[in-house]
């Protein structure tokens, strides 16, 4: 798990560097640093509280689950897992690093691997609930705004090429590696991950509902950090407008076989706010929302996982 957040990690930072350069190059003017200087303070203060609650509700969803199955832990130390989770998601294709990390962090309290995994099923599911309910409104939002369904099919295209390319790289790889001890291993580790999807049934279905609330809220409020960071930019757009336009990019983003999404969540965020922004209040109103939403978390997850890290080989 460590090389995979350690290559995870270089990748993110060299997609960031692109990404950030190409915005930079394409967007920024004098007028660009003017705005910064202008911005509404208690509206980024805004952005950051939803951020805040974000985690709040990544936390209980955790939190509901582990009581589910008489795992204990402080609510404290859940808030930091959750910041590890978005750490291992950030760094990882398609966020699978979140679930890793989420595991690690159990293990860390002297739960059962059984305990662990039935927690970390639970709360990958929980967290699809968001996306199935989100469907409707995406295909309504489309419906309104048809100028829009271009954006969102690159967008989407994008993401299916290189996640055609990455998987003929991997099976490639896994093929010509195939009798290496290391890939065995990954194939086991999968066969046991599998066997307990197959096995687990809840049993306590008020807990998993609670989980399952506690994640369409979370998401409600990631969703929101754009709307507030347009509120200090002077943009006078209402909430629900570029609450409903996101959902496609949320999706592309979680879908991204780039780590955390990078690349797609900032050009993506260039089609999709700019119909709202000026070009030059555009490139760094996406920086900013990326690093809010998303590399703010993850730079603080990063310090906690190596700190737990260290911890752990001492002892």
């Amino acid at each position: 798990m460590r090389k995979t957040f350690v290559y995870g990690t270089f990748m993110l930072v060299l997609i960031l560097l692109l990404s950030f350069a190409y915005i930079f190059f394409k967007t920024f003017t004098k007028e660009t640093f003017q705005v910064l200087l202008s911005l509404k303070r208690r509206y980024l203060f805004l952005s950051l509280l939803f951020l805040f609650l974000y985690h709040t509700f990544d936390n209980l969803r955790l939190f509901i689950l582990s009581r589910a199955v008489n795992l204990r832990y402080s609510i404290l130390y859940g808030y930091m897992m959750s910041f590890v989770n978005t750490f291992g998601a950030t760094v990882t294709p398609a966020h699978v690093g979140g679930e890793l990390a989420a595991i690690y962090m159990l293990l860390r309290k002297g739960a059962s691997v059984h305990k662990v995994m039935s927690i970390v099923t639970m709360k990958t599911i929980s967290g699809m609930s968001f996306f199935l309910l989100g469907l409707p409104l995406l295909i309504w939002h489309l419906y309104r705004n048809p100028a829009e369904i271009l954006p969102v099919l690159e967008i989407f295209s994008a993401v299916l090429v290189i996640s055609a390319l990455l998987y003929v790289v991997v099976h490639y790889v896994l093929r010509r590696n195939r009798d290496k001890p290391s890939v065995r291993k990954a194939r086991n580790s999968l066969r046991k991950y599998l066997y307990y999807l197959k096995i687990f049934g809840y049993k306590r279905k008020g807990y998993f509902a609670a989980s399952v609330i506690s994640s369409v809220i979370l998401y409600v409020c990631f969703l929101l950090i754009a709307p507030a960071l347009a509120k200090a930019f002077g943009k006078e757009e209402s909430f629900g407008e570029l609450f409903l336009a996101q959902i496609s990019l949320l999706y592309a983003i979680f879908m991204s076989p780039t780590p955390g999404g990078s690349g797609v969540g900032e050009l993506g965020g260039l089609a999709v706010f700019a119909s709202f922004l000026e070009p030059f209040e555009l490139g760094v109103f996406v920086i900013l929302w990326r690093l809010i939403s998303q590399y703010l978390s993850a730079l603080i997850g990063g310090i906690f996982f190596v700190l737990c890290l260290l911890k752990d080989m001492k002892q």
